[in-house]
This record gives structure tokens, sequence and C-alpha cells, in this order.
């Protein structure tokens, strides 16, 4: 029988032994038996396999039957735990009753051993039995209020905290529901909190026996002790960090002399604010209130007296605002209440603002009438409307601010909108802003390429081809620089632009190398002050021209005059560095700077573009003719290139061939286009 599995049953690790029911003689034994036991075959099982035992083992499973052995059924089975006498290891046992070959009714017995995890039981029950001596001790020490609830949330023990935190006695709290012990407005809430087996740390109100309600953190945990489930309350007392918190909150959030919000809390109310708004498609306003001539009542009556009249005015602002405006001091005698509305109907909207801010005039007009001092006020008063998110906080409150002084210089005692046309142009503003910021992020901007012809031998040649942005945008089809650039500078969109722009005409420059014409060509590439000016400028360049493969000096990066009178020896040191990189470089719009001529032998620059505006009105216009010469002159001299950009016409081009210049950019020869049109 146990020639086919005979591999398996020899290399287990289990004890696996069979016997003989009529005289409990051991008929097979397999290897791990014979390793612990010794040769045991033909032997009876208890006299080998425990010490010193001479009958049967009353632990036996079959031992316990009152039934002869011989008739205990075949395939009864049995599952049973014991500790070995001769080794002393545990095993599981797996008996089952079979018929052997012969006929004779034998048990197969399968033991395996678990001495570690019994080891490991007894462990953890003596850590238990730790656990439970020490948990009253454990619980009576802390600081906090434990109340130990069972599993369905009935109060059952309590440790010497909790009864003085909410005055009862202990024996007045075992049995109450855990509700009972929280505050009507904290109901609900830890009702729903209670279910989960683990709570983190929450803030609720709890109540005394005599009612009195008090801010507390909770905390609570299900364990099971002694085979029963039970939840562990933790009860921290929070009434003086309350306190505290609101002192430091007030010192912090609010005007110390109005009470009112302070410029710090205004702007977290603003966002608030501004975010609603969004949200349900509504509209907000803000005004900027300034006290007219109010310097005068300092400088005259003492600040005691103009603190006075703030407090005053404050109060009278209130008085006029809906509950739910916020009404705050920025400091001195500005104001400003900021106000939303369920409705963005704007006739609407300004014709109740328009009363609001008659009555706030109105009111403020009233005499101040303070130690036997009868003082006359007025204000002036600026709006601004908003819609959604598209301006930040500071630009409302400028733009708040630049209608008030509209209202000031228009005779004061009045109120002004902030120029709705100029409203108007900076949201274009904000909406262009993003829509170029996500065509940066998505690569929509496209590289077109003028080319840059040499004159030589009677032959025209393209050396190199300048590199110009382009943005494909999907509504307004191909956008030219003019129409972003300045844009791009402003809001320091330039630098990822710039990053864009350089990637795109490296991974072109890669393209060309397979091209037996234009694997020759060099590229111009603009660079702004900002991008110049970048700390990590100089190493993002060479990381992708290493990344690409590129050869530095099929590079020419066209700088300007102006960047090169900044930061002086910053600038050199970043020349250098390019320099010594091998990417050439060319100042672009020459003649139009403030610059000295020193930095041509200061620095290693390898071209000069006259600007266009010199070659527009060349053919006609004297000084034109001369400064072009010049420039010619000075780009022979210091043995630099130099190219006339902007050549439109073949009148401007002859022109330039008898002044001795030999590289040519402009529309004569090719508007700037797509690479593959090249």
């Amino acid at each position: 029988m146990f020639n086919e599995m005979e591999t398996i049953v020899e290399s287990t690790g289990a004890l696996i032994y069979i016997i003989d029911l009529s005289n409990y003689e051991i008929i097979y034994a397999n290897k791990k038996c014979k390793e612990e036991f010794g040769e045991i075959v033909g032997k009876t099982c208890f006299k080998v396999l425990q010490k010193d035992f001479k009958s049967p083992c009353i632990f036996c499973p079959l031992q316990k039957q009152k039934i002869n052995l011989i008739d205990i059924p075949i395939g009864t089975t049995y599952e049973w735990e014991n500790e070995n006498s001769i080794n002393h290891h545990y095993y599981l046992f797996t008996d089952k009753i079979i018929e052997w070959l012969d006929g004779r009714k034998v048990k197969v017995q399968i033991g395996i051993d678990i001495t570690k995890q019994k080891k490991l039981e007894k462990q953890i029950l003596q850590e238990k039995d730790d656990f439970i001596k020490s948990f009253k001790t454990i619980i009576d020490s802390t600081i906090e209020g434990i109340i130990v609830y069972d599993e369905n949330k009935k109060c059952i023990d309590v440790n010497a905290v909790a009864p003085k935190l909410l005055g009862y006695e202990r024996n007045e709290m075992i049995g109450k529901d855990a509700l009972d012990f929280i505050a009507s407005e904290s109901f609900n809430f830890v009702k729903e909190v209670i279910n989960n087996d683990n709570q983190e740390p929450y803030e609720a109100k709890m109540i005394r026996k005599d009612g009195s309600i008090f801010p507390v953190i909770l905390r609570g945990k299900d364990l099971t002790l002694l085979d029963k489930k039970i939840r562990i309350s933790a009860v921290v007392d929070i009434s003086d960090l309350k306190k505290k918190e609101k002192e430091i909150s007030q010192l912090a959030y609010y005007d110390s002399l109005t009470g009112i919000p302070n410029r710090l809390l205004l702007r977290e109310l603003l966002i608030q604010m501004i975010k609603e708004i969004k949200r349900v498609n509504s509209c907000g306003a803000l005004l900027f209130i300034d006290l007219d001539h109010f310097k005068i009542i300092n400088d005259t009556k003492g600040h005691n007296i103009g603190d006075i009249v703030l407090i005053e005015t404050t109060n009278r602002i209130k008085n006029i605002l809906r509950e739910n405006d916020i009404v705050a001091r920025l400091g001195g005698d500005e104001f400003i209440v900021a106000m939303k509305f369920s409705n963005n109907n704007e006739n609407l909207v300004m014709n109740y603002i328009n009363d609001i801010s008659n009555k706030l005039l109105q009111e403020i007009r009233k005499p101040y009438i303070i130690q036997n001092f009868d003082f006359r006020l007025s204000a002036s008063i600026g709006i601004v409307l908003f819609k959604n998110d598209s301006y930040s906080i500071d630009e409302l409150m400028k733009f708040a601010d630049t209608a008030m002084y509209n209202s000031k210089e228009k005779g004061r005692d009045r109120f002004s909108y902030f120029n709705p046309k100029l409203q108007q142009v900076i949201e274009q503003k904000a909406d262009l802003t993003q829509k170029l910021r996500d065509a940066i992020e998505n690569k929509e901007m496209v590289i077109h390429y003028q080319p840059q012809i040499l004159y030589e031998n009677n032959q025209h040649k393209i050396v190199s081809v300048e590199a110009l942005v382009r943005w494909k945008d999907k509504e307004k089809g191909l956008l030219f620089p003019k129409k972003f650039i300045s844009l791009a500078d402003e809001t320091n969109l330039i630098v990822p632009l710039g990053k864009l722009v350089f990637e795109k005409v490296l991974i072109q420059l890669k393209q060309w190398k397979e091209d037996s014409i234009k694997k020759d060509w060099k590229v111009s590439i603009n660079i702004s002050y900002k991008q110049f000016q970048e700390k990590f400028f100089y190493d993002f360049l060479k990381s992708q021209i290493e990344k690409y493969e590129i050869e530095p000096n099929k590079i020419k990066l066209e700088l300007t005059e102006n960047l090169l009178i900044k930061n002086t020896q910053e600038t050199l040191d970043k020349i250098k560095e390019l320099n010594d990189l091998g990417i050439n470089l060319s100042i672009d719009d020459f003649g139009t700077g403030y610059s000295s001529l020193a930095y041509l032998k200061q620095l290693s620059i390898n071209e000069l573009k006259i600007d266009k505006s010199f070659i527009k009105e060349l053919s006609n216009s004297l000084n034109d003719s001369i400064i072009v010469e010049t420039i010619l002159s000075i780009g022979n001299k210091f043995n630099l290139n130099v190219i006339a950009q902007g050549v439109e016409t073949q009148e401007q081009y002859e022109k330039l061939i008898s002044m001795g210049c030999k590289h040519f950019q402009g529309f004569l020869f090719k508007e700037p286009v797509s690479a593959d049109l090249l």
C-alpha cells in the first residue's frame, strides 16, 4: 500500500504510524517516528511512545469509548492534542479507523508537532492574565477619565477620574448608556462615531450630572477581554484649552480696538465666501470704506477720541448690514465690507449695494457726540463686484481700493464702482493667462522657423534658422508672439514656455541629423531676461543637450542688450559657462539698447542682429543708413557675424549688399514656417 506513497510519507515532517487495535502493536512507522522514538515497529504503542506507561493511554480517545476497540466502526475519526511524556513535545493528532490489507482493524495516526504554537499560546494567556491584573491600576493612574462599556454601550466600570469630571458617584455611572453623558448638540454626531471600532480623537460636548455642559476630546477603542467585547472610552476636559484658544484667536484674528475681524481673518473669510460663490454660481461684492479727513481728529483731539470714533463707526456700519455680511478693519480708518448674494443678477445686486452704500454714507454723516465735542465726518466708498475666483483676494482688495480713491478724487462723501471696462480687461487677461498656462502644460505650442541667409560667392545659402514660437489655440487658431509673450513675461510663464521651446527645438535638431543639408544648420532661440536669470538655467540647457545628444555649437541663444547690463558679474559668469559649453551667443535687436559697447570686448559674442526698425526706412533715412553701416563696421572689427533682420524688399536687400552685409533674415527670402515646409 505504501510503496507508491513511500516518498511522500517518509519525507513528511509529521508522525505517521499504524496500530493494530487488537493488541496495540505498531505495524508501521514512518521515518519521522523513528527519528523521535527509535525502532518502534512490532512493539506496543503505549510502551514505546510514552514514558513508563504499562497500560493503554487514558487520554487516548479510543480508551474513552465504552465499546470494545474491535467494535469501533471503520472510518471513525478523532482529533486531539497531547504532550508527549518522552520528548515533551505537543502534538495535534488525527486518528482514523481503517481495515488493513489482511483484514485487521487498525488505527492510522498522524501527529503534527505544535510545540511552538503551544508555547506562544501560553505566553499569550500569561500576558492576558498580566493585563487583567494591571488593567485597573492603569486606568486609575491616567489623567484622563476612563469609562468602560460593554458591547451594548452600557457602563460597566470607570476609573477614579471619570466620576469627578461628570459629577457622579462611581456606582451612579454603572449601567448608564454611553449617550447619557453626551450633550444634545453633540448627540447625533457621537451616536454615529461610537459605532466605529477604533475612534480617532475627536471633540464633543458632554453633560454633567448637574446639567452643565463642557467641551472634551473623546477617543474610544473596542477590546476583547476575557472573551467579552468591551469599549474603552477616554475623556479629556478641554475647557481651559478652549478658553485659551478663544483668547489667542481673539488676539490673532480680531481687531483689538473694535472687536471685528482683522486683515488676517478677513482673508480666511473671503476664501470661504469666494468658494461658496463659485459653488452656487452667485456673486459677491467688496466695499472699501475710508473715513474722510479722519487724521484731523487724531491730530487735534488725540488718539483716545479717535479710537472712540472708530468704535462708534464700527457699530454704525454693523447696524446697516445684514447678519451674514462681513465687516473688518484693515487698520487706521479703513474698513472692508464683504457681501455675498443668492443670485447673480447684476442689476438687482447693484441696486441693493447702492441702497446700502447710501445708508452707510448717511449713517456716518450723523454727528459723533464724544466728550461734549460734536464731530462731523463723511466717508468714501469703493465697490468691486465679483462672480467667481478668477481674481485673487489681493486683486479684489486692490480694485476696491482703486474705486475708493476714485470717490475721494470726485469730492468724497460718495461711492464709486471699480471701472467695469477695466474689470473686463482684467477678466480677459486672467482668462488668457489660464489658457496660456494650460497650453504650455499641454505642449500646445508649435515652433516655426525663419531661414537666416548667407550671401557668399554670388549665392544665397541657408546657414541657420530662427525658432519662433506660435500658440496653436483650439478656438482662435494660430496665435503669434505679440498676442501672448508680454503676458507670459508678466506672469512668469515665460520660464516654462522657454523650456518647452528649447526642448522642441532640440527634438527638431535631432531629427535634422539625418538630413544631408539641414544637419549643418544652426538654430537661434530667443532667451528672455527671466529665463536667463533663473537659478538652474545653465543646468537645464546642459541636461537637455545631453539628453538629445545635440552638438552645443548648433545652438545660438539670442540675448537682448538690456539683459547684458543687469547683474553684470553674474551675467559675465553665466555667459562664460555658456561659452565653455560651446553654445553660440547672439545680440538681438542690436542698437536699440542703452548699454555700453564695452561688453563686446568682455563677452564671447558670436553675432549681432540689426533691429528691423533700422532696416525698414533704410532707403529713405540717412540716419538709419549711418546706424546700419556703423553696426556692420563694429561687427567687422570684432569679427562678428551681423544679420540684418526684417528684410522685406529688394531695395533694402541691395542697399545692405552695397554696405557689405552678408547675413539676412526676412520675408523677402522666406516667412517663418513649420519645419516640414523648409
